[in-house]
């Protein structure tokens, strides 16, 4: 229990903090919502994709396990398609919106909250399951639900239109320039080092921050959706990967990262993606919002 709460106390709660003020200066109206998303897109459109670069760069690669990331990919297709059928069939949500509110069931906001927290922890030398989710999530996780998306709206779209999507986003970009100096066996330049960890490490609170302010406007009437959503987050989706992990995976591996990983709150790019597609937000803004304060408890626990 001690351990628990001291785990609490530093360094969730401090990296929490961050998106806690983020949400009362926003509530006070010193930084508005649009100057939010401008600061939410600088973040994801720069800052984090020099984190990832760092974190591949440097990473171990080739000690990485794929079987544990072929659970956690498989937990991930299972619950999606659970919860894009519970919220377009029991909840009668429109199909857009369901194949959003299931990618926020398995989409962990690993990237600018588990993982400064994992830094933090472990230090950076130590988490490469973490970045390896990140990694999975950014391309196949993220361009599934872009090829859903696509399929809905338009009737119909070619595999390479959504890969060319994907290669285009920032993030991506960041990975698989960080994979090829790394495969390659290339050091980085001392000038290029110091900027990546300068400006890397700007990317988590920059955004946390944005993403309270954004937040602050949200409505809160939990309804049926919100809590089953907030459950498959919290609950299900760590739970499946955990018994994917201790039945199928070798003895040894790092369980406890991916855990972490799966056990995340709700990412804000569901957030964002209906933003950018103009699909119904409510349900999916309180999701987030929940599962960013219920997993306090969790991430202290099992990290």
């Amino acid at each position: 229990m001690q351990q628990i709460v001291s785990v609490l106390a530093d360094p969730i709660l401090p990296v929490f903090a961050i998106m806690a003020l983020g949400f009362l200066v926003g509530r006070n109206g010193w930084v508005s919502g649009d100057e939010a998303r401008v600061l939410n897109r600088f973040a994801m459109t720069l800052l984090l994709p020099i984190l990832v670069f760092d974190l591949v760069v440097s990473a171990p690669i080739r000690s990485v396990s794929p079987v544990p990331l072929m659970i956690y990919a498989a937990a991930e297709v299972i619950v999606f398609t659970l919860g894009y059928q519970l919220a377009g069939r029991a909840f009668q949500r429109p199909a857009d919106e369901a194949v959003l509110l299931g990618f926020a069931g398995i989409f962990a906001n690993n990237a600018l909250y588990v993982l400064p927290i994992s830094v933090l922890l472990y230090g950076e030398a130590h988490v490469l399951p973490i970045a390896s989710v990140i990694a999975m999530d950014s391309i196949i996780a993220f361009g599934g639900a872009m090829l859903a998306l696509g399929l809905i709206r338009a009737g119909s779209v070619t595999p390479l239109v959504v890969a060319g999507t994907v290669l285009r986003t920032p993030i991506t970009q960041g990975i698989l320039l960080g994979l090829a100096i790394n495969l390659a066996g290339l050091e980085l330049p001392a000038p290029v080092q110091t900027f990546v960890d300068f400006n890397g490490g700007a990317a988590g609170p920059v955004a946390l921050l944005a993403l309270g302010v954004v937040m602050c406007s949200t409505r809160f009437r939990p309804d049926a959706t919100v809590w089953t959503f907030t459950l498959i987050k919290l609950v299900l989706f760590p739970v499946l990967v955990w018994l994917g992990l201790i039945g199928l995976a070798p003895a040894g591996e790092d369980y406890g990262q991916y855990l972490l990983a799966s056990a995340g709150p709700a990412g804000a790019m569901a957030f964002s993606m209906a933003l950018l597609h103009g699909v119904r937000t409510d349900a999916i803004s309180q999701v987030v919002v929940y599962t960013s304060v219920l997993t306090l408890g969790t991430l202290a626990l099992l990290a």
